[in-house]
């Protein structure tokens, strides 16, 4: 069978010589894990739709059978060049995949967490980082996930809150500075991962 998905790498890793296994969330399929044959040689045709959080039209054949579909083509509607020239960018930007890839199931479309994710890399690729950006992705995706914190009583202010949660990202850029409210929310974030779900998110020391 072979089907078509619009789709976000979030993760990738080698296999054997010259394949990856590249985790791609798409839009109509959810989250799959896909082999992208030959990409790590230097002929490898699909090598840019198999680098992470590559914005792409995929088209996959899964074997009858099988749960793990090839990727046989596609189109790369966006690698995020501007994320990839700034190292606190890049580190964001995995991230926010980072996060998607541990909240959400295999195969559980999530056309909200998709939009959210996709908005968010073409936010950062335009305007580059800012102070609330992370914890701004975050509460979305938890709320996404079904693990959200808005209705929390105790906590920042409520224009704050109302903003981090559905303000738009221009929005979200000009809210002020605020650690103590940084922290709490930090602390939010540190209790549900490490002692809720018990989820540790390795890219969270290398952004702000």
């Amino acid at each position: 069978m072979v089907f078509c998905d619009y789709g976000i790498v979030l993760q990738r890793r080698p296999l054997r010589e010259s394949d990856r296994i590249v985790t791609v969330f798409t839009l109509e399929h959810g989250k799959v894990e896909v082999n992208f044959k030959s990409v790590r040689l230097a002929r490898g045709k699909l090598r840019a739709l198999s680098e992470a959080f590559c914005w792409g039209d995929f088209r996959f054949y899964l074997k009858k059978g099988s749960n793990f579909p090839v990727c046989t083509g596609g189109l790369a509607l966006s690698v995020f060049g501007n994320i990839r020239k700034d190292l606190d960018s890049l580190y964001l930007a995995q991230h926010y995949c980072e996060v998607v890839n541990k909240l959400t199931p295999a195969a559980s479309p999530s056309p909200e967490k998709y939009d959210l994710l996709l908005g968010a890399l073409e936010d950062l690729d335009a305007r580059g980082t800012a102070f609330w950006l992370r914890r701004a992705f975050t509460l979305r995706a938890l709320d996404f996930a079904g693990f959200g914190f808005r209705e929390t009583a105790a906590g920042p202010e409520a224009g704050l809150w109302d903003t981090l949660h559905a303000g738009a990202w221009t929005e979200v850029r000009e809210l002020p500075e605020d650690e103590r409210a940084a922290v709490f929310i930090d602390g939010l974030f540190s209790r549900f991962f490490s002692g809720q779900v018990d989820i540790t998110l390795r890219t969270l020391p290398f952004v702000k």
